[in-house]
């Protein structure tokens, strides 16, 4: 049998606009062979788009599980937070009580908790008991951008979106190893040197590179790349960005902070 504890913790709630496409397309087509799986994985702002996208697809009456295939701080107000040692083994009692928080355990000494293999998140999806997972499938230790080591990210295969973060703040800025997680590995992937600048060729390498920002994402899954914070950037615009998503495999670019309502001011998508 599979122990469940309910944490006195919520999550943060905010308001939230509409979902914006090419997510909201992809809610409404769904095929429904699996719950909906959505991955995030980047740095500078994931915990924080994870919230809001559960709070907003909870506003359109979706049934919404939280999780991570790594470790998160717990967090503090909002939806329930439950502890159980399989999710597939979650009483209905959890999973018709509407949106929630899931992890495998808590470590009260650095107040983290613990979540799911990427195989358990797959067969609770294959079991349709919530609309949507929301899983945060990577870590960055507070920098705003990052390259992934050998083991990262913890990808399931049937996340239907992978949605990479980046903080806004560092495009056309120089990057170093303050202020970008991994960095030896993001030096190797982009060719940028410490103190070079952030730019979109170096974007562009990040984004193509096998072992880059989308790395382990399933071949067909939708990838939104999310610049956070982006109003603080004095050095890039949307403008900018229009003709080069063309020649990019990204099905769409988010402008705007997560934190704020709305929480995305721009879309780019790829025709």
């Amino acid at each position: 049998m599979t122990m469940t504890t309910a944490l006195n913790t919520q999550i943060p709630v905010r308001s939230c606009a509409t979902i914006p496409e090419p997510l909201r397309r992809l809610c409404d087509t769904h095929p429904g062979g699996h719950a909906m799986v959505i991955s995030i994985v980047g740095a500078g702002g994931k915990t924080s788009c994870l919230f809001w996208l559960a709070q907003a697809f909870s506003q359109l009456g979706k049934k919404v599980m939280i999780t991570t295939t790594t470790h998160m701080f717990l967090p503090r107000e909002g939806f329930p937070v439950i502890l159980a040692c399989h999710p597939v083994r979650l009483p209905d009692a959890v999973t018709n009580r509407g949106s929630f928080a899931c992890y495998t355990g808590w470590n009260p000494l650095n107040n983290k908790v613990r979540g799911f293999s990427s195989a358990d998140i797959n067969a609770l999806a294959e079991q349709n008991a919530v609309d949507v997972i929301l899983a945060e499938a990577d870590g960055a230790r507070g920098f705003g951008i990052k390259a992934p080591a050998e083991h990262e990210p913890c990808i399931p295969d049937y996340s239907d979106c992978v949605i990479a973060v980046t903080d806004g703040r560092l495009l056309g800025a120089p990057v170093g190893p303050d202020n970008v997680h991994r960095w030896s590995h993001f030096s190797a992937v982009t060719g940028l040197n410490s103190g070079d600048t952030l730019d979109l060729g170096a974007i562009s390498r990040l984004i193509r590179h096998p072992q880059g920002m989308w790395k382990s994402a399933p071949p067909d899954a939708l990838r939104i790349w999310l610049i956070n914070r982006f109003s603080q950037n004095e050095n890039f615009s949307p403008d900018i960005l229009a003709d080069w998503l063309r020649g990019t495999p990204l099905n769409a670019v988010w402008f705007g902070a997560v934190r704020e309502d709305p929480a995305i001011t721009h879309i780019l998508q790829r025709q």
